[in-house]
């Protein structure tokens, strides 16, 4: 029986169900049986308010966004765009590499140095560098003038924001000066909308357009963008958990110190740590009910509710000793 699903860095307080009703009251049958072109003009709305008042970004209107199911979905969409190369810095997302696969795209990809930062690369024209920061597995953000550096060369820069209000750090204000940035956005982390796949990309209208030809005009459904809205309208719920989640995973940080672990600095709803034999260790977990990743010979665990983080804490120690 699985007690702590802590594999997929969900959000451990599930959806609030007061948000769902008030969807469910208002939705009418000409919504459900109806094709609506995504975003609507409420959702549209609404998000660049969002966006404008977390970035300060005053410049942003309405033409600077479109929308994804999820932000795999945005990553998709992008390499719809068919670069001559696609760049990475492992470790990061995974799923960078399968979708990369499946569009049977060239992957170019060298890995972090020293203290996990970019390292020098010759960027050319035709490459989509996709970067996640915060960075995924390690949760650490990348410093502002590493981006830079990447946004000053001719390779189109996908900035992967997907823990955006974890670290509410953001590379949409270069928007206003690099026409080569793409900024992809999710609901799924912070605002426990995983199951429904809503996420966004910010971007020069000029590049909207361009991915707006590769988008399906019904690529999200209507109940998502009623559901979607009414999140954006009742933020103030989810970030009073995020709140929780942080200090949950400041106390779990302490405590894998406490028995030997390092786990890397996070600005992520997750831990990662370097450890020996991870895939080992991650499979006497799952024997145990605790469900983790194993990325680049670490372990990522999601940040629970308080009994899910103290039960794998628990289990952790007591598979170590073995």
């Amino acid at each position: 029986m699985i007690r702590a699903r802590l594999s997929h860095n969900e959000n451990p307080f599930g959806f609030p169900k007061e948000i769902l009703l008030r969807v469910a009251h208002r939705i009418s049958e000409d919504t459900i049986s109806r094709y609506v072109a995504a975003p609507t003009k409420e959702l549209r709305e609404e998000l660049t308010k969002y966006i404008r008042e977390t970035a300060r970004a005053d410049f942003l209107n309405e033409k600077w966004i479109t929308v994804t199911p999820g932000a795999d979905g945005g990553i998709s969409l992008c390499m719809m765009l068919k670069p001559k190369r696609v760049v990475f810095f492992p470790p990061t997302y995974y799923f960078y590499y399968t979708l990369s696969k499946i569009h049977e795209l060239e992957i170019y990809d060298p890995p972090l140095v020293d203290d996990l930062r970019i390292p020098d690369v010759d960027l050319k024209e035709g490459d989509m560098v996709f970067l996640p920061n915060p960075n995924n597995p390690t949760g650490h953000h990348f410093e502002i003038d590493e981006v830079l550096k990447l946004l000053k060369s001719p390779a189109m820069v996908v900035v992967d924001e997907a823990y955006f209000e974890f670290s509410w750090m953001t590379t949409v204000k270069f928007l206003r000066d690099f026409s080569n940035l793409i900024v992809l956005r999710t609901f799924s982390k912070a605002f426990a909308f995983a199951g429904q796949r809503f996420g966004y990309v910010i971007s020069r209208p000029e590049n909207i357009e361009k991915l707006d030809e590769k988008r399906n005009p019904y690529n999200l459904s209507s109940f998502v963008m009623e559901l979607a809205l009414e999140v954006l309208r009742s933020r103030e719920i989810f970030l009073g958990r995020i709140k929780q989640i942080e200090m949950e995973r400041r106390r779990m940080s302490e405590a894998l110190e406490a028995i030997g672990l390092k786990p890397f600095p996070s600005q992520t709803n997750f831990l990662y740590f370097k450890i020996p034999n991870a895939d080992d260790i991650a499979k006497k977990l799952a024997d145990r009910g605790v469900l983790v990743r194993v990325f680049w010979n670490g372990i990522r665990v999601s940040i629970g509710k308080r009994e899910e983080n103290e039960f794998f804490l628990k289990t952790l120690e007591e598979v170590l000793k073995i």
